[in-house]
């Protein structure tokens, strides 16, 4: 509580105290789903997969995958201040145990976006042939606008260094981080819009066969949760006036000396 004092002239018996409320954080935490998904496939580098899940990864005969997915945050309160962000996939498929190389853990990294992509629609485990306009490896806009370079250029097109990064083995939910990193991404969304182009997740072992992984997404969301992004952030509110008492004598000019805080 902060308390002003104001002084009066000594010809008068007045005392005027001005209490303002303190400003105390609310605390509070908002879920967001994935507005935008897609896969691309290096084995077919011009189909994408849009629905049932999100791949990423290598699979049994060495054909990488990446997922791209894209999160709404405009809807922050102007004055939120995020203190921890998070994001959520649920794996929903590894590859066959029974069948040799069999399923290999790797680390999967989250890595901002820099550039515009389409989302993909296709429906096949292994990608359908895109659209115009849809992100596939070897175009973030199919038939008008190809990737620096095959899949993504990192550095360019995506963040050299992660937001975010997490093991990925079995099949449950993982979470990815909360990071500085993330916490700038999310900052800057919600600066400007036009800049959010969501994450691209990259497995880090790209060139070990087994690391793929197929993870839920909004298409299909009785598999697996889809795609969440968790914020928790404070309200700071206005400070406001919770106390005012007045006692003078007549009409008197006030003279600030001092703040308290308490």
């Amino acid at each position: 509580m902060k308390l002003t004092r104001f002084m009066f002239p000594h010809s008068h018996l007045a005392f005027i105290s001005l209490a303002i409320s303190s400003p105390c954080a609310l605390a509070a935490v908002v879920s967001f789903g994935a507005v935008a998904e897609t896969s691309l496939f290096e084995r077919n580098p011009d189909a994408n997969l849009g629905g049932t899940s999100l791949v990423s990864g290598t699979g049994r005969i060495g054909d990488p995958a990446r997922g791209l997915f894209r999160f709404d945050v405009s809807s922050l309160p102007a004055g939120a201040v995020i203190t921890n962000v998070v994001v959520q996939l649920y794996c929903i498929r590894r590859p066959d145990p029974d069948q040799l190389p069999g399923p290999a853990p790797s680390d999967f990294n989250l890595h901002r976006l820099f550039v515009n992509w389409g989302e993909g629609t296709g429906s096949i485990a292994s990608g359908t042939r895109a659209n115009p306009g849809e992100a596939t490896w070897n175009s973030r806009m199919h038939g008008s606008t190809p990737w620096a370079a095959p899949g993504a250029l990192i550095g360019t097109e995506y963040a050299t260094n992660p937001s975010a990064t997490t093991p990925v083995d079995q099949i449950g939910l993982y979470s990815w981080g909360s990071s500085t990193e993330l916490i700038d991404d999310v900052q800057t969304w919600r600066a400007d819009p036009t800049s959010n182009f969501g994450f691209i997740l990259v497995s880090d072992k790209e060139n070990t066969e087994g690391t793929g992984r197929r993870f839920s997404t909004k298409e299909a969301p009785d598999v697996g949760t889809p795609p969440q992004l968790i914020i928790t952030f404070n309200m700071i509110p206005e400070p406001s006036v919770s106390g005012l008492l007045v006692l003078a004598v007549g009409g008197v000019s006030l003279r600030r000396t001092r703040r308290l805080t308490c």
